[in-house]
């Protein structure tokens, strides 16, 4: 249990670059939350409209500070937040487009996040599709295990993860070397010192149509790496299997949204009924 009386800080950490619209749905999440959010923008200084519009924020203190991009990448500018918050604070990653699952979820996590003894917590997630459709909701694991996050299976997405910033600090952050996958590698390496919290509700709304939509091949890259990083040898013919499973059907998916996204979205939803 954290001290009594002491307050401890759940920032929303959003990191953008030429993404108005997006930065304009996410604003729109933080502004009907039941409980004030502190939050902070990651994005690079330029003569772009997500900048200015990220000063408006700020000015009129929706906004509590905007951290200058550095241009080494998204893990980079979050591991820059990472870097500048206090130790006790507690940091929540959410994509410009991504949103909190209710009015109330901020307030819930907080809740959470003044209670427990864990170093992070996570929750479940509605999934979203690109044009902005809700196509279903993956559950909170009863517990995180490594095995099914890096096999996509019960997994749970960073924008459900909240972790306090020390915490972060001593993991060292996320692994540049992975350039999708990285949130991934992050949370099995922090289940390996903490099982985290688990919240039995959705805590955000994860959109697809970002880096890792689009760089699918890649983080099945990735992904395969990381299982043979952290996982028994006697997992790895099931890894090759999935991996040249995943290789295969990701480049029919590729095909198939690029000619008939709204049959690809219906396959998903009938999917997601059967979860």
């Amino acid at each position: 249990m954290e001290d009594e009386g002491k307050v401890l800080t759940l920032i929303v950490i959003t990191v953008v670059k030429d993404d108005l619209s997006g930065l304009k749905r996410t604003e729109k999440s933080i502004r009907s939350q039941s409980k004030r959010v502190s939050w902070i923008l990651v994005t690079p200084k330029d003569t772009s409209t997500t900048f200015q519009y990220a000063q408006l924020l700020y000015d009129s203190e929706v906004v509590s500070r905007v951290v200058i991009d550095e241009h080494h990448g998204v893990y980079a500018a979050m591991n820059q937040a990472i870097t500048i918050s206090n130790g006790d604070d507690w940091l929540w990653f959410l994509n410009a487009g991504d949103e909190l699952a209710s009015t109330n979820t901020y307030q819930l996590v907080n809740y959470f996040t003044q209670s427990t003894s864990n170093q992070w917590i996570y929750g479940g997630h509605y999934l979203g599709s690109e044009s902005g459709n809700i196509l279903g909701q993956m559950k909170t694991p009863q517990e995180f295990q490594a095995s099914n996050q890096l096999f996509a299976k019960k997994y749970v997405c960073h924008q459900s993860s909240i972790f306090q910033a020390k915490f972060l600090k001593n993991l060292g952050g996320f692994d540049l070397n992975f350039k999708i996958a990285a949130d991934y590698d992050l949370m099995v390496r922090a289940s390996k010192l903490d099982p985290g919290l688990p919240i039995h509700e959705p805590i955000s709304v994860f959109y697809l149509g970002g880096i890792s939509t689009k760089a699918r091949q890649k983080a099945n890259f990735e992904l395969l790496q990381l299982r043979r990083m952290h996982l028994k040898r006697r997992m790895m013919i099931p890894s090759y299997v999935f991996f040249f499973y995943r290789l295969f059907r990701n480049q029919i998916l590729l095909i198939v949204e690029s000619k008939a996204p709204g049959f690809v979205d219906t396959v998903r939803k009938v999917k997601f009924r059967f979860r």
